[in-house]
């Protein structure tokens, strides 16, 4: 690359061609054929959960889901047939009550608890989604819990987490209920029988609250929270393998990556384009308004028109094949982009804004990727790490200004403050991108390290100049023993060239020349055919030069 001073530089030239690309591609094009959603193109267990729904269908479908009916749940098969056998297990004295991790009583009353309620199941948007019955799901084995009556009455719908941030409150409530009855069972009066069964209802009422108290007391929390645990973690295994295995999340997949990466490449390539006709009109509009701002003849105008479209479609036509590639870039890393986003929302809802910069951030990575795997220059080491660095930066740069756009959107509430934060965007990629540009290719610190780079053989260069030397020893050599008199006669050559053209591979080469040798009783400084003689050789030959 050629020096340029500082003021050879034309920054203006290139700020503004950068400026252009980013107006065009960036926050010009996105809003006609990019859309960021909130939690991205596909559905994902986490997000419909959270209310994040990317698809109306999908959403309209859990918002018409049947009302959940109890007895279809509590008169499930599988469900009498576990209440049967705690039951059983309850009258032999073995039954644990995993609430309270104790054995349940004989005579105390039990009922079978679904850890995860079924009225939860039934209204979970990722069960929905993912197709499963509830019923089933509900009355599996590991969604069972024994427990006194109270307690799962108490429990009811509620999640165990709940249930449980909310117990203190329950037995605070209880003993107060409590010591008020107690209080006014001290002044009621008992003269008469129906003054006395006034007060032994409250007496009653009393002893059951303080027997309620003592079994929301016995609640052992810790217990309670881990069968929650292992219940979520085995039914979100189950939603979660029948989601994402299913034709339905694949086929999601696949059709918003494609759809993100042929709207990608169509940014990029229009953007191109449409930049590369506004650079030609700018150089060529001054130059027909000068010819004719005195003079308007219509003929020579209107041929000045056509010359300058020609000349547009000839730009374009130059960066055809660039355009064709920035197509096929950008298609890729929108395709990358969309699948990196479904996989973050499988675990958090992503927003707009993270969405776009992740789309931005795998635009350049691409490329980056390009340089690195494939170095279609056959870049030395130090400028393709230089060009890598730039396509970084460069991406860095968007990033920032997407999200400075991001903010100065929210900011700018005058008219056109969209078209200005826009600019404003744009100008400061503009900037950052020409200048680190700048940095990378003048800057004396960083031509000294791609010079260092430069310097630098990787492993495969290091053994390809091996081979080349050892090439040149093995013709240095060669040359030696042509010198040599081998007492040939001229059928006898015309022999040995004939079986040597004759042979098909090397190994048939090798075996005829070894017939030569040992016939001729030629003494060699290496075994033939044995590569470690040949390499022990080589290596001493290079040593005696050093």
């Amino acid at each position: 690359m050629q020096k340029m001073s500082n003021t050879e530089y034309d920054w203006l030239g290139e700020v503004g061609k950068t400026v252009t690309h980013s107006l065009v591609t960036t926050f010009g094009l996105d809003f006609l054929l990019l859309e960021d959603k909130k939690g991205g193109e596909v559905n994902t267990i986490h997000n419909v959960r959270n209310g994040v729904w990317a698809t109306d269908a999908e959403k309209e479908k859990y918002e018409n889901i049947e009302k959940y009916d109890s007895d279809s749940y509590h008169k499930d098969r599988n469900y009498i047939a576990k209440g049967r056998e705690d039951k059983t297990t309850q009258q032999a004295g073995e039954l644990e009550d995993k609430y309270r991790s104790t054995s349940m009583g004989v005579d105390e009353k039990r009922q079978l608890d679904h850890v995860i309620s079924a009225h939860e199941i039934h209204y979970d948007a990722g069960r929905v989604l993912a197709d499963i019955d509830g019923i089933n799901l509900a009355n599996k084995d590991t969604n069972f819990a024994s427990t006194i009556a109270y307690i799962n009455n108490k429990k009811s719908n509620k999640p165990i987490q709940e249930f449980v941030d909310e117990l203190p409150e329950m037995i605070s409530s209880k003993k107060e209920s409590v010591s008020n009855s107690e209080k006014k069972i001290e002044s009621m009066p008992e003269s008469t029988p129906e003054q006395r069964h006034k007060k032994q209802v409250v007496a009653d009422k009393i002893r059951k609250e303080k027997k309620h108290i003592e079994e929301l007391e016995s609640v052992d929390t810790v217990a309670m929270l881990k069968a929650d645990e292992q219940a979520r973690q085995s039914y979100n295994k189950e939603v979660a393998k029948a989601y994402y295995s299913s034709s339905k999340f694949f086929k999601g997949t696949v059709t918003a990556a494609a759809n993100k990466g042929v709207a990608m490449g169509a940014r990029q390539a229009i953007g191109l384009v449409l930049a590369e006709i506004w650079f030609e009109l700018k150089e060529a509009l001054p130059t027909v308004y000068q010819n004719h701002k005195d003079i308007f003849v219509f003929d020579a105008f209107w041929e000045d028109i056509k010359n300058t479209l020609s000349a547009v479609l000839e730009r374009v036509k130059l960066r055809f094949k660039d355009v064709v590639n920035t197509f096929k870039d950008s298609f890729i890393g929108g395709i990358l982009a969309s699948v990196s986003t479904t996989l973050l929302n499988i675990v958090f809802t992503s927003g707009k804004l993270v969405g776009k910069l992740i789309r931005e951030s795998w635009n350049n990575l691409v490329q980056a990727m390009k340089l690195v795997f494939f170095n279609p220059q056959k870049l030395a080491f130090g400028d393709l790490m230089r060009e890598v660095t730039r396509i970084i930066l460069a991406s860095v740069s968007t990033i920032i200004g997407v999200a400075i756009n991001q903010h100065l959107v929210t900011v700018i509430t005058i008219p056109f403050g969209t078209e200005i934060a826009a600019f404003l965007s744009a100008l400061f990629i503009g900037l950052f991108t020409v200048g680190t540009g700048y940095f990378l290719d003048h800057s004396p610190v960083m031509e000294k390290l791609w010079i260092f780079l430069n310097s630098m053989k990787d492993k495969y260069e290091t053994s390809l100049d091996f081979m080349k030397e050892a090439n040149a020893e093995i013709n240095l050599y060669a040359a030696e023993l042509a010198k040599l008199e081998f007492n040939l006669n001229v059928s006898e050559l015309q022999l040995l060239t004939d079986n040597l053209s004759l042979a098909t591979s090397e190994s048939d080469r090798s075996i005829v020349l070894k017939n030569e040798i040992e016939k001729r009783n030629i003494e060699l400084p290496f075994e033939m055919g044995n590569s470690e003689s040949t390499k022990s050789w080589l290596q001493a030959k290079f040593n005696s030069k050093k």
